[in-house]
C-alpha cells in the first residue's frame, strides 16, 4: 500500500502546527533492483533485440539457443508484479528493528516508537516530519544500513510536488 494525497496534506499541516517540526525527504536508490527474491523467476528474451555491444560484452553468442536467451532473475526488477511487494516486506521487517511501525489504520503512514518522527511512505519516497536532527539522522542512518539514500532536507520536492517552507510564517 501507498499514500494518498489527503495523508500527505495531513502531514504537511501537521509539520507546520508543531512547534519546531521541519520536513524533509528521502529517497531509496534502485529500491526494487536490491530486493533478493523469495524463489528465482526465469525470463526469455529474443536474441535479436539484444544490441551489439551488449551481446559482446557479455559474451551471449554462446549463449543463444534457437534465436533467445534465457536468464536466471534473482532480485527484483521492473515489471515484475510481485517486486513491489517484496521490497516493501523487505523494508517493513529493516524498518520494525529500529523503532519503526506502520500507523495502524493509516496506511502508509508510519511512526517511531518513542522519537517524534512521522513520515508518509510513496513506494520508496519517504516525506518525513522530525522534530530534532538527531531524529532526523537516526530514520535516514537507519536506511542508509540498507539502501543507497539520496536525502533533500529542504523537503522542496515530494510526490511531484514543489514545497517552499516558511516554518516562521
Amino acid at each position: 500500500p501507498t499514500t494518498d494525497l489527503p495523508i500527505i496534506k495531513i502531514l504537511w499541516n501537521s509539520v507546520l502546527s508543531t512547534k519546531g517540526a521541519r520536513f524533509m525527504v528521502a529517497d531509496i536508490e534502485n529500491f526494487y533492483l536490491g530486493t533478493p527474491m523469495e524463489r528465482p523467476e526465469y525470463m526469455r528474451l529474443p536474441y535479436k533485440l539484444i544490441l551489439q555491444e551488449i551481446k559482446d560484452k557479455y559474451n551471449l553468442t554462446d549463449l543463444e539457443q534457437d534465436g533467445w536467451i534465457f536468464t536466471k532473475i534473482i532480485r527484483g526488477m521492473y515489471g515484475l508484479p510481485q517486486a513491489g511487494r517484496l521490497a516493501n516486506l523487505l523494508l517493513t521487517k529493516q524498518l520494525k528493528k529500529h523503532g519503526y511501525y506502520e500507523c495502524q489504520f493509516t496506511p502508509s503512514l508510519w511512526r517511531h516508537v518513542w522519537r517524534s518522527t512521522t513520515f508518509a511512505l510513496v513506494v520508496d519516497d519517504f516525506g518525513i516530519k522530525f522534530t530534532g536532527d538527531s531524529h532526523a539522522n537516526h530514520l535516514i542512518n537507519t536506511l542508509k544500513r540498507y539502501y543507497n539514500v539520496k536525502v533533500d532536507t529542504t523537503g522542496g520536492l515530494f510526490v511531484g510536488i514543489k514545497l517552499e517552507w516558511d516554518y516562521e510564517k
